[in-house]
Order: structure tokens, then sequence, then C-alpha cells
């Protein structure tokens, strides 16, 4: 294996293990430093298998250790070992005679203080030259292993060292330490070795099944451990607890000695089934997941169960049990899970996006085009009420192609909505769909407004308008008999809160709790549950917050905060005039209906279009022909809407080239020049919009 591709497998293993979870990390690292001294007794080959699991499961590329020899007064290398040791063809040879007496140098400091000494970058601090180095490292961590010796870790690029993150290497220095304390101990050399001096147990341990090993170095592993661990007798109660217990349990240690494990489950037959197999298998083991246990306030949380039957030559002494708290690995999980529903979602709104656009845009299309022949204003404001209905309807696609992203394009512009004009706009919205079926059935739903004057808020329009018909359908939907909806806001500072209220029935802590969760509904069939989710997601990417407050029986009220936002002054909307010039243009479109639409609003305004709906026959247009500017669809048999912008930039490069699409969402933010495409506009798309485009380009 050569050089390059030994760095390309370094830089990939550093990289995955950078995402890894700290914690779950640090549980395999003891894991395995415990398993290592089960089957080693040679220190200096147990350090070395040390070293190779921290390299393997951390992001260092360097380790050592090196103990205290008071013979010859200085630090003694015992083990080394590198990322470059796991590829066997590049073993690195470190240098064996590397040693520290008192001096500056890290190493030394760290051992003599008994404090781990952690550099993040030499760049920032400098770290003293050691002659003839086979590492330089620019991060560094040098952790005491007891009063034994230190162990040396480092890595080629600056490392961020957490308070949580130096408590835990610092754990594992003792751990190691009292490991090696045992190796001792059993090769007959403990009386050579300085006894450590470490605080006294915490004052639980009580007597340990007859054969159970006693010694200090044991004790103080299993307190160290991070899971929970009980030690039982052999009629399976407990006799022993660690540190960890009291931590996961909220339980006073002395409460749960000689009793049965049985008491901390949530199903106390659970743990006898357990006693059960692991007393008749012949393994003596067994394992079981996802277990509820229930700690001293009654709340349950899941934990992961080893039970382990414990014999020591030959002789059955009693059992170790073993507890894993998965609480926040359960939630990092769900967190994963929810992540791929709302891929999931992005995935299937994408694939109906073009079409259902296409045919919002033929809608949109026809409203705009018959509004200017429509006297009667009753019919105006119903064909007004439609049009805002379309474009709401596609920012609703949009929002779903584009639902992971949890943050709003900072180079956007603020947009700033009337929170009054929003209420108004969805009560009338939504008012056929609740007013006449209530009425019908002589119930009644009152809606008051308590908007305060110059409430606006820094979201867009049409998503404030989501969120609040999604809030007052489902106030509707829980006051079947009718009742009141009160939308109510107020400043605080440079915040804005909306409350959207009913005297509904309510609901309970188990529910409120899942309220915004993707595809969790309680209205039965027929309900995605994802109108809620919607609503959380979208006031999220604007910085805001939703929050319910709700009691069975007591009605419901949903607390919105935004970012209030300040009055835009001197902005007009800009019309294209009557009497702008004309062009030749190009439209190219495969549906016919949006054909003939975009063709009549061109037209309408003085344009010359040739409209076609057949790509290979455009193609053949614009290299016979020449053109103003040019408009093409994206999606379209045997040519595309690349092909025609290749094409025309190839005979004109100055020919504006615009592309109008329903897939215009996974575009916006892209610079499409280098494919031939000056402007991208979403379907659907307005007259005005269209129009005042098309002018801005010539």
């Amino acid at each position: 294996m050569d050089d390059l591709v030994a760095e390309m497998m370094k830089m990939g293993l550093l990289e995955a293990r950078s995402q890894g979870d700290e914690i779950g990390r640090f549980v395999s690292v003891i894991q395995r430093l415990a398993e290592t001294v089960s089957k080693d007794r040679e220190i200096h080959v147990a350090c070395r298998h040390f070293l190779r699991i921290i390299i393997e499961e951390t992001e260092f590329e360097n380790s050592s250790i090196l103990f205290w020899d008071k013979d010859c007064g200085k630090l003694c290398l015992v083990a080394a070992y590198g990322l470059d040791d796991q590829f066997e063809v590049i073993s690195r040879r470190y240098r064996q005679d590397l040693s520290f007496r008192s001096g500056d140098s890290f190493s030394f400091r760290a051992f003599s203080s008994g404090k781990a000494i952690f550099i993040e970058n030499s760049a920032d601090q400098p770290l003293p030259e050691v002659q003839n180095a086979v590492v330089t490292p620019v991060a560094l961590a040098c952790i005491p292993i007891l009063d034994l010796g230190v162990l040396n870790l480092s890595a080629s690029h600056p490392q961020e060292f957490t308070t949580l993150l130096k408590r835990n290497w610092e754990t594992v220095g003792n751990i190691m330490g009292h490991l090696v304390v045992g190796l001792k101990c059993a090769s007959g050399a403990g009386r050579q070795t300085p006894s450590p001096a470490r605080e006294p147990l915490n004052g639980q341990a009580h007597a340990l099944p007859p054969g159970f090993p006693e010694n200090k170095s044991s004790e103080l592993v299993l307190d160290c451990m991070p899971q929970g661990i009980c030690v039982l007798d052999t009629k399976g109660m407990i006799v022993r607890t660690n540190r960890a217990i009291a931590k996961i349990q909220g339980q006073k240690l002395p409460e749960i000695v000689g009793r049965s494990p049985a008491v901390l489950f949530q199903n106390p037959a659970i743990f006898d089934k357990l006693l059960a197999k692991a007393s008749e298998s012949d393994a003596g083991r067994v394992e079981k997941t996802d277990v509820s246990l229930m700690n001293s306030t009654g709340e349950t949380y899941a934990a992961d169960i080893n039970l382990v039957k414990l014999v020591d030559s030959d002789k059955w002494v009693g059992y170790l049990l073993v507890i894993e708290d998965m609480t926040r690995k359960k939630a990092f999980s769900d967190k994963i899970i929810q992540s791929e529903k709302l891929a999931a979602l992005g995935t299937m709104a994408g694939g109906v996006s073009h079409d259902f656009n296409n045919l919002l845009m033929a809608i949109l299309g026809h409203i705009q085009l018959i509004l200017p022949e429509i006297e009667n204003e009753e019919i105006r404001r119903r064909l007004q009420s439609i049009e805002k209905a379309v474009y709401d309807g596609s920012n609703t696609v949009r929002r779903l192609q584009r639902f992971t992203e949890r943050e709003r394009d900072p180079k956007a512009a603020i947009p700033v909505v009337d929170i009054d004009e929003a209420v108004k706009d969805v009560v009338e919205l939504t008012r056929p769909r609740w007013k006449n079926l209530m009425e019908r059935s002589g119930r009644t739903i009152d809606i008051q407004r308590d908007i305060q004057q110059n409430s606006l808020a820094a979201i867009n329009a049409s998503d404030l308008r989501e969120v609040l018909t999604n809030l007052l359908l489902n106030a509707i939907d829980a006051m079947p008999q009718g009742g009141v909806v009160t939308f109510r806001s107020y400043l605080r500072g440079e915040q804005l809160f909306l409350e959207v209220s009913d005297t509904g029935i309510g609901m309970g802590k188990e529910v409120s709790e899942r309220i915004f969760d993707p595809f969790f509904t309680t209205k039965g069939i027929g309900n995605s549950g994802l109108g809620l989710s919607v609503s959380w997601s979208l006031i999220s990417r604007y910085g805001g917050d939703v929050q319910v407050k709700s009691k069975p029986g007591k009605g419901t009220t949903f607390v919105i905060r935004l970012a209030r936002a300040e009055p835009v002054r001197g902005q007009l909307v800009h019309k294209a005039e009557e009497g702008i010039s004309s062009f030749r243009l190009m439209l190219v479109e495969d549906d016919p209906e949006i054909l003939n639409l975009l063709r009549d609003m061109l037209r309408l305004k003085g344009h010359r279009v040739v409209a076609l709906s057949d790509g290979e026959k455009a193609l053949e247009m614009i290299d016979a022909g020449n053109f103003d500017l040019v408009l093409t669809d994206l999606g379209m048999p045997v040519i595309s809407g690349w092909e025609i912008a290749r094409r025309a930039k190839a005979k004109n490069p100055l020919v504006p080239v615009v592309m109008i699409t329903g897939w215009g969402a996974q575009y916006e933010d892209t610079d499409l020049a280098s494919k031939g495409v000056d402007l991208m506009l979403s379907k659907p798309l307005s007259w005005d919009k269209l129009l005042n485009s098309i002018e801005r380009l010539l």
C-alpha cells in the first residue's frame, strides 16, 4: 500500500470517527480495556493493546505510555502505537529510548502534578522541542496514570477538548492505572508497585460473594464504570452496587442492597425470567434490550440489560447485572428516524410537484386573464381568494420538497407580514369549510381577534397563513359542539407573540409532548399527521418557536414566537407598463394548457410569440431564426429545457434564456449561468412576475 492510499485511508478514518457519539466511544474504550486485561498478563503487552484500542476508537493518531522508573529517576517508554501501525507495511518505528526527566516536558509536568494537560493547538501554545522526535503533534493530551506514569495522546490537527472530554480522558487514565495495578498484583509484583493515592470508595461496598475478587483495583474499576452495575449473590440478591446506579436510579444505594434487582424493573417478572435463563444457560449470560426500568421518582426509562453468571475456578459465586441507560441514545435514534421520515416525505413530494404545479399554473393563469374583465366586486373578491389559495398551494409543495432544511437562506431578504391581515385572510379562506357545516347542525364557531396594532412579523405571508390555517382547523376539530377561537398578539421587546386559543376538549401531557411529531395524529385514518409538524418546521425556519399549553377539558392554546419586523417603507411593486416595447420571443412548453396560457399572457402585452410544444422543432427554429428571448420548460420528452438553453446560447450568447418549471424549488439558490440559464421561474407564476422578469432581462 503506497503512502498516498494510506494517507487517504487515515483521513477517511479520522473523518468518520469525528462524527461518533462521545459517550458511546468512551464506554466502548473502557469495555475493551477491561476485556484486554482478562486476556493479557504481560504489562507491556497489555499497555500496547490499551493504546491500540484508543487509536481505533478515537481521533488521535499517536499514543504512548511511560512509567516512572525510580532507579533512574525518569519516565521511560513502555509502549507506543499509532494510526500508521494499523497499516502493517508502513509501521512507524518509535524511539524506544524515549524518556522524560524533570524539566519543562508536559509529560513530566502531568505526572508530577497528577493533573492532565491538554493542548488544543500548538500554534497557540508551542510545545517543548523533543530531540530526535518521531512524532510532531499539533494537539496533545498528557494524562496521569495514577502515580504509575503518564498516557500521551497526539494528533496532527487541532483538537477541541471540552470539559466533558477532559473528564472522560482523566477517567480512562485512572481506570488504566487500576488495571495495571491489578496485573502487577496478579504477576506477584504488587509489592514493588507504589500504592495509588486515591480517594476511598463511596462507603457503599458490602460483603461480596465468596470467591469474588476483593482487591481494590477491581473495586475502583467497578465504581468508575459508566454503566450501572449490581453484584448479586447466588440467590440473585444485591450485595454491591457502583456509583452509576445511584446516578441512573436517583436512589440511595443502601436502600436496594439486600433486595432483588426486580425492584428496579417496571415489570419485575422480566428480571425473574432473566435470572432463570442465566442460571440454566451453559453460557451463563443473557441479554435484553429496550427494557423499561423505573427510577426512585417513579419515572420509567429504557435500558439494555446484561446478566452474567460469575464462575471462579468452576465454582459459582454469583451474578453481575449491568444496566446501560439508553435514554440519550434512544432520543438520538428517534431524531435520526424523524429525519429519515422527513427526507422520505421530501422525496415523495418531489415526485408529484411538477405535475401539481402545472395544474396550479393552469388555474392561476386563467384567473389572471379573467380578472381584468370582471367588474362585479363580489366575483372579483372570490377570484382573488382563489388566486391567493393557488400561491399558498404552490408554497406548500415547495416547502415539502425542501422539508428537511432547518435554516432559512441567510442571503434572502427578510419578509414582513401584517399579523392582522394574515388572520383575516385565513378566516376568510377557511370559512366555507367550517361556517356552513357547523351552522347547518345548529352549532356555531365564534372567531375573535385581539391583534395589537402594528403587529409585523419576519416571516413569509404564505408560510404564516399555512400555520394559522392548520391551527384554526385543528381548533375547530377540537370543538365538535362549537365554541370560541381567539387570535391574540402582543409584543415583548424584539419578539412578537401570537396566540391561537380554543375552548375545545384539550389534551393530556402524553399527546401534547408528541403533537409536533411527523405522522402523529389522534384523528384516526385519513389524517396524515403532518399539519403541526409542517407548522413547527416553518416557524423554526424563521428563527421562531411554537409552544402548546393544554389540559383535558380546558381547551388548548398554541403560542407562536416570531421576530418582530419593521414596516417596509417606500417599497413599490413594479408592474410592467402597457406601452413596453414589443419583442420576438420563443416559448417552449410540452403541456398545451400551460403553453396557450403563457402565449396569451405575452401576446396581450404586445410581444410577438412563437409558441412550440415540440422540442426538436424548437431547436430547428433557434438555428434558423433570431429571438430576443427564449422561455422554456425544463422537463419535456425527447428534448429537455437544458438542451434548448444550450442551443440558444450557442447561437447567440447574449440572448436571455428563462427556464419555467414546476421543479423550481430545487434550483432557487443555484447559479445556472454555466448551463445557459439566466433566470429560473417556478410554476405557478403570476402574470406580473412573468412580464417584470422579461422586462428586466430585455
